[in-house]
């Protein structure tokens, strides 16, 4: 086996990172709280009751935009697949290994989770007779199914939109790497994200029904992603050194300032699609979990860092793949099973179902990284760029 060698950019302006640079656990706390917020709002905020009448109800309209943890997945994505594009992208077997490392990473417990929900459907368990074509899903289509009929399928489906959306992402971005220079990256990656911007405004004039199609299709969703590949791009660029110096001084007036943006936001209570999400919502949203990625990649602060490697929020975002497709597949069930079909969370009992639903997946998902996700990601590191 070829070792992986590092092919040094002629370029100043470059900064390479090591061969093998130290694993960035606060990394990994983050995604840990993106999960933690897709789980809250599937098992927590959806099955709390409505209105405002009681603490529950002021509870469900304070967390309104827990479903934005998908966006910090994005986020993270952009961050960390784009790191790999900018560090490899003139070696000779870029491609390639990027690929199947890519592979090895998201297809197998995929595919094993397609084959669970076949065999829901074989045994007409409840729900899962609302479903679109399943070849749509194992050709990752599922966010087009969605945008183009204007409807979710069924829960444990359903999520698999935004899993589409980044292997979309991954079959363009590499050839957008190797073509671009270094000095041309950080310019088309902020066009990038004006465009999805534009998208959007454009998609409300020109088709307001079309709601769903906004948040799910690509075209209309890639500024998280691109503007996690300009914060790579910045950590490893010396012209962005004066930025990060700044933002290490400022980063607390910063993320204190968009969280109370984000509050006000979730006053409005915007759902996804809405034109409030379209005129400014999604691009805010990115904006903002781009500066938190930055901040915990570059600056580093030592409280905040202390807070994100929390070991239990690392080993929660290390479990996040499987946690984010079988949630509503394990979770749903149980909460189901336990609590009844019109389950609300409104009562002690109700907590314990949903702590033991939440409990039961993330020990499942430990033993599936620990003997299935693990040894298969191992083995397709084998190969080098």
């Amino acid at each position: 086996m070829r070792s992986a060698v590092l092919v040094e950019s002629t370029d100043p302006s470059v900064r390479r990172p090591p061969e093998n640079p130290p694993r960035n656990t606060a990394l990994d706390g983050l995604r840990g709280i993106a999960i933690a917020m897709v789980v809250w709002h599937h098992f927590v905020e959806l099955n709390l009751p409505p209105g405002r009448a009681s603490w529950l109800g002021w509870l469900r309209a304070g967390t309104g935009l827990s479903w934005t943890g998908v966006d910090l997945f994005f986020t993270l994505s952009g961050f960390l697949i784009g790191g790999i594009l900018i560090d490899h992208r003139i070696l000779p077997h870029f491609t390639r290994v990027f690929y199947l490392r890519r592979a090895t990473r998201i297809l197998p417990l995929y595919f094993a989770t397609l084959a669970i929900a076949a065999l829901a459907v074989v045994l007409r368990l409840p729900g899962s007779y609302h479903m679109f074509p399943f070849w749509i899903y194992p050709l990752f289509l599922t966010n087009f199914a969605v945008g183009l009929t204007g409807t979710w399928d069924w829960l444990p489906l359903s999520v698999l939109w935004s899993l589409a959306v980044e292997e979309q992402f991954y079959l363009i971005a590499p050839w957008v790497a190797k073509a671009a220079s270094h000095e041309m990256i950080p310019w088309i990656l902020a066009g990038l994200a004006l465009l999805a911007e534009a998208f959007r405004v454009a998609l409300m004039l020109l088709y307001p029904n079309g709601q769903l199609m906004m948040h799910v299709l690509t075209p209309f969703r890639m500024d998280a992603l691109v503007l996690g590949v300009l914060v790579a791009w910045a950590v490893r660029s010396k012209a962005a050194c004066a930025f990060f110096d700044w933002l290490g001084g400022y980063w607390p007036v910063l993320l204190a300032g968009g969280i109370a943006i984000l509050g006000g936001l979730d006053l409005l209570q915007p759902r996804e699609g809405s034109r409030v999400m379209g005129a400014f919502g999604y691009l805010f949203i990115a904006s903002f979990f781009a500066l938190v990625v930055a901040v915990v990649a570059r600056v580093r602060p030592a409280s905040l860092v202390r807070c994100l490697e929390a070991r239990p929020l690392v080993h929660l975002g290390r479990c996040s793949y499987f946690i984010y497709l079988w949630h509503g597949l394990l979770g749903q069930a149980v909460i189901r099973a336990l609590g009844g079909a019109e389950f609300t969370l409104n009562s002690l009992s109700g907590v314990a179902i949903v702590a033991f639903a939440v409990a039961l997946t993330w020990l499942l998902a430990a033993v599936s990284w620990r003997w299935f996700e693990r040894p298969i990601v191992d083995w397709g590191h084998r190969y080098a760029y």
